[in-house]
């Protein structure tokens, strides 16, 4: 795997990990006035994205130090991973924006933090395309 491409991809992670696995995840269980069940799909949203971050962290770390390609499934896991974070973001920034009664510092932050990880998923889908110069062409 390309240097470029281990940056890439990892950065998209380790962001998500700690937007969606620490940020979020605190910020629910610190919420006082959220009861147990309201805590409930907040929690399971943001696991939908860390808990994958994760595992394929995992995977990226393991592929750099065997100095292998990063295998076709961790590459399409990552490219759904980007969808689905462009997804919730889209929805979040609409409802944060739009919808909610938010305080506009709140509604900066929270589309600044929307920008910055859409921008890391393209980077990283960009980062795994295949190399032109390494494909075969067919007729």
């Amino acid at each position: 795997m390309r240097t470029r491409s281990a940056v890439s991809v990892g950065a998209f992670l380790v962001w998500t990990i700690f937007v969606w696995g620490i940020v979020r995840v605190r910020n629910i269980m610190g919420d006082a006035e959220l009861t147990s069940s309201e805590r409930t799909w907040p929690l399971i949203l943001a696991a939908s994205l860390w808990v994958p971050a994760v595992v394929l962290l995992i995977v990226l770390v393991v592929t750099v130090i065997r100095k292998k390609p990063f295998g076709q499934a961790a590459t399409v896991g990552v490219a759904v991973l980007g969808v689905w974070t462009t997804l919730v973001w889209m929805v979040r920034a609409f409802d944060i924006a739009l919808v909610s009664d938010r305080e506009l510092p709140f509604i900066l932050v929270h589309l600044v933090l929307a920008v910055i990880s859409v921008g890391l998923a393209v980077l990283a889908a960009l980062a795994l395309r295949p190399d032109p110069a390494l494909t075969p062409n067919l007729p």
